[in-house]
């Protein structure tokens, strides 16, 4: 009888291990490792101030808001440019200065050349009026006379050329200076397009779609209107709304349960009703400290999505990540 009782007893106990073994094992299978992660544009572009000759710091007169949809075109960031409109202001009296010297000057040259040309004129007529006194044939002239006329037609004949030759070097005179009075108008002109050009390049709109993140400096702050920014500042960036993975941070101590290919449920902080399926794409190579403030090590991974809602999913937005694993 005892050994019918030691038997049952056995028998019980066998299959009460029996029984917690499959519950251990049961809650292996549903124990999951869970990290926190974020949305992640897969192409993103950083908008920094425009480069102006000789300008080194910029001041914010317009930001655009953090978050906001914005389309190609649309305006992102605006800089204050009174120095270069005070500067346009007199670039632009310089050239108009320009300008009148040159119509002065081109009116002087038509009035000189005019009156050049009339006295072309009046020695061509002294010309042919000694001319015809050397071709009449008069036999009472004496021959003195005649030698004077002669003499006083070369001299006319001179007097013309010399009136020709001044004509045709005003002439050219005229041309020289008017490529020297171009060139000053266009180097003037070319500075007002230049300043045009740089006043223009303060107002800085979007390049493509996509939503406004602004990136804070080293000290942790985000820009505003009325901070002064140095040449080469980060400003905001524009990450596509068409491109997003999921960026996850996994404790060190898991690093053997994270594999390439693994399926994990991806549940956003501001949506958790709707979880999203996907797969991990990606391991970090490295080991990193979580922050300057906090030693845990951590590596990363990135997680692509099977669907997504670009209506809900917006860069920057915190989820966490539940990796599924079964115990071996």
């Amino acid at each position: 009888m005892r050994s019918l009782v030691l038997v049952l007893s056995l028998l019980v106990m066998a299959a009460c291990s029996e029984q917690a073994a499959e519950k251990a094992v049961e809650s292996t299978l549903k124990k999951g490792v869970y990290a926190p992660a974020e949305l992640v544009s897969l192409q993103e572009i950083s908008l920094t101030p425009p480069n102006i000759p000789r300008t080194w710091e910029y001041k914010i007169e317009f930001l655009a808001r953090e978050n906001d949809l914005v389309k190609e075109g649309d305006l992102l960031i605006r800089f204050d440019g009174q120095r270069l409109r005070t500067q346009l202001l007199e670039r632009q009296s310089e050239l108009n200065a320009e300008k009148k010297e040159a119509e002065n000057k081109k009116l002087s040259n038509e009035a000189k050349l005019e009156q050049l040309i009339l006295d072309m004129a009046e020695a061509k007529k002294n010309q042919d009026i000694a001319r015809r006194k050397v071709e009449i044939t008069d036999v009472s002239r004496s021959e003195i006379e005649r030698r004077k006329q002669q003499s006083e037609f070369v001299i006319a004949t001179e007097l013309y050329e010399q009136a020709v030759a001044r004509v045709e070097k005003h002439k050219q005179i005229m041309v020289l200076d008017e490529q020297v009075q171009q060139a000053k108008i266009d180097k003037a002109q070319s500075r007002v397009d230049q300043i045009n050009d740089s006043i223009a390049k303060l107002s800085v709109t979007a390049p493509k779609a996509g939503m406004v993140t602004l990136i804070p400096n080293g000290d942790g702050d985000k820009p505003a209107v009325g901070d002064t920014v140095f040449m080469g500042a980060r400003i905001l960036a524009l990450p596509s709304l068409e491109m997003i993975a999921v960026k996850v941070e996994f404790d060190e101590s898991t690093t053997s349960q994270v594999n390439l290919g693994d399926t994990v449920r991806v549940t956003l902080d501001g949506y958790p009703e709707r979880p999203f399926a996907g797969q991990i794409s990606e391991i970090g190579q490295s080991y990193r400290q979580k922050s300057t403030n906090n030693q845990k090590v951590v590596f990363d991974a990135w997680v692509e999505l099977e669907q997504m809602d670009l209506n809900i999913m917006r860069p920057g937005m915190k989820a966490t990540v539940e990796l599924a694993k079964v115990a071996s």
